[in-house]
């Protein structure tokens, strides 16, 4: 039977013919569509049946063939507009219509009466809540077949049942379609997560959730698995000690506020590593609002922490050596301002009184030119003193002093130097008879710098008191002095180069290397130097030298005679021998 002849009836005789759509297309749906047409004819004694469905063009609504059996098997494809044929007007008014050939129905095509096709037609609506979304039509070649009013509320009754199938059907389609997009959506983000060089996780809403997807990434960070990883607050257990107060406080705080979570933080890896760590994280919420996961992701940030700490370390060895060169400087400074006062007053004496000895020659009275020499040699002795000290200090700075150690008779040796040194102050001695290994020329130097230190920042009828005796297994040499005293935050860098006590006087500043070479004598010794107050008020300069048990030897005394009176005091000799005294 020609196609034409059928398509007459419902109108797609001259509609163009469209291809099936994607959705159409899936063998599924397909198959529903077939079984509907099927079932529809079998319904009402019709094996030619067809199914319309409305789709949607840029050319506007139209009603296209999806499915037909019998004679409208080739008619799939064909579609009609609104009001066009049976099946265009059962969709304008979404009414059925029953037509046989014994009417004369003005809708029905010219082209084809049906001679050789369709006698008897019907076209029912198929809804999907509320809209008409097809129509599905039957029709039957043998002349003079009608469609009862049985048949055609049959037939609408399966119209409903149709358009509820194809509603589900699509929705069907559509969910399959969205969860294989979302399959393949996992999948996807999921290799992009394991590829990627940081560690992804989600963790349960709560105080010490466990992790419930971690990434591969965890083994390559921290070396353990995924699955190691999975039990309850494992990462806490793993947060270095320095930082596991702060991480978990600021855990506890997150998980009661919802806030964002952004720490940095170390955590020991499984072979003892230390690793820094960039957590960032945020809650993701159910649909009513309910906190349900953390979802985030960890960066190892190890190399950038050491090449911070680096550049931190760098900044400071920086900022020292800064420090150091603008003490260098300070100092160098000071050193000159005082070396050259120093220098110069000595210097100008000398010059002076060589320079009037010159003029007055013989015509200077003896005692005048007595008195001028005196000054003269004082000023020279002078000025040798202050270049031996600088000197020295050269030298121990470069460190090619060597002690020359011998058997010393100590009691002696610093009776001379106090006979030397007498001023005219009041000073007394309490010595022990002390026999000890040391440099002698070095403790000499020891206790002159101390007594001119004693001299220089004290008045000039402030008593002085020099001790010696054995403490220990050394021996201690103290300077003290009614003074001022020294306050204890001062005391220390009293013994650094170039620097003076709060005290000086202004008759006598010193150069301030004098006590740094008594701390560096006593260093050179093996032994230290220190000041303390002194019991009754004033400082107490204190220098203790080593002098482990030896071999009894004969001292060695110095060539200068020793007197056995100093100032007011009490004659050395009949000082008593208690290692109190000395202290």
């Amino acid at each position: 039977m020609p196609a034409t002849g059928a398509d007459v009836w419902f109108g797609s005789a001259g509609g163009s013919r469209e291809p099936p759509s994607e959705s159409v297309a899936r063998p599924q749906f397909a198959d529903l569509l077939e079984q509907v047409v099927t079932s529809a004819g079998r319904l009402v004694d019709a094996p030619d049946a067809l199914l319309y469905l409305v789709e949607h063009d840029e050319q506007g609504d139209r009603l296209v063939v999806r499915c037909g059996t019998g004679c409208f098997g080739t008619s799939v494809g064909r579609s009609v507009g609104k009001g066009q044929g049976l099946a265009g007007q059962v969709w304008r008014t979404g009414a059925p219509l029953a037509v046989d050939e014994q009417q004369n129905w003005s809708r029905r095509l010219p082209e084809d009466r049906g001679a050789d096709g369709i006698c008897g037609a019907l076209a029912v609506p198929v809804r999907s809540k509320g809209a008409v979304v097809g129509v599905l039509g039957v029709g039957s070649s043998k002349p003079g077949r009608v469609f009862g009013e049985a048949e055609v509320q049959l037939l609408c009754s399966f119209g409903e049942v149709t358009g509820l199938a194809i509603d589900n059907a699509v929705q069907l389609t559509a969910a399959r379609s969205e969860l294989a997009e979302l399959t393949e959506s996992q999948a996807r983000y999921r290799t992009l997560f394991e590829e990627l060089p940081a560690l992804v996780y989600s963790e349960v809403h709560a105080i010490g959730g466990s992790w419930l997807y971690e990434s591969p990434g965890v083994k390559d960070i921290m070396g353990y698995t995924p699955e190691e990883c999975g039990e309850p607050g494992f990462w806490k257990k793993i947060l270095h000690p320095d930082d596991r107060a702060r991480v978990l406080a600021e855990d506890r705080r997150v998980e009661l506020t919802g806030d964002p979570w952004r720490m940095e933080y170390r955590s020991i890896a499984k072979d003892g590593r230390v690793v820094w760590l960039r957590d960032h994280a945020v809650l993701v919420r159910g649909e009513p609002g309910e906190p349900s996961f953390w979802h985030g992701f960890v960066v190892d940030i190890t190399e950038q922490k050491l090449a911070e700490q680096a550049t931190r370390e760098a900044l400071e060895r920086e900022r020292q050596a800064t420090r150091r060169l603008q003490a260098l400087d300070e100092a160098k400074n000071v050193f000159l301002n005082a070396v050259s006062h120093e220098l110069r007053t000595p210097l100008a004496a000398i010059i002076g009184i060589a320079l009037t000895l010159k003029r007055a020659g013989s015509s200077l009275a003896e005692e005048d030119g007595a008195d001028l020499v005196d000054r003269l040699a004082a000023n020279a002795v002078k000025l040798d003193r202050l270049l031996s000290d600088l000197l020295d200090l050269d030298r121990l700075n470069r460190g090619i002093v060597t002690p020359q150690l011998r058997r010393t008779d100590l009691a002696a040796l610093v009776a001379g130097v106090a006979k030397e040194w007498a001023t005219g102050r009041p000073l007394e001695l309490t010595l022990q008879p002390v026999v000890a290994q040391v440099d002698p020329a070095k403790v000499e130097r020891i206790v002159e710098n101390l007594l001119a230190n004693a001299d220089r920042h004290t008045e000039p009828d402030t008593p002085v008191w020099i001790k010696l005796g054995r403490q220990d297994e050394g021996v201690l040499i103290a300077v003290e002095d009614a003074g001022c005293g020294v306050p204890p935050e001062l005391r220390a860098a009293l013994f650094e180069p170039f620097r003076q006590g709060p005290e000086a006087s202004s008759h006598a500043p010193g150069v301030g290397i004098g006590l740094t070479l008594v701390a560096r004598f006593a260093e050179l010794h093996g032994g230290r130097a220190w000041v303390e107050q002194r019991p009754g008020g004033g400082s107490s300069f204190r220098v203790l030298l080593p002098d482990p048990p030896a071999t009894a030897l004969p001292p060695e005394r110095p060539d200068w005679v020793v007197s056995p009176t100093i100032g007011p005091g009490r004659p050395a000799s009949e000082e008593p021998a208690s290692g109190s005294d000395a202290t």
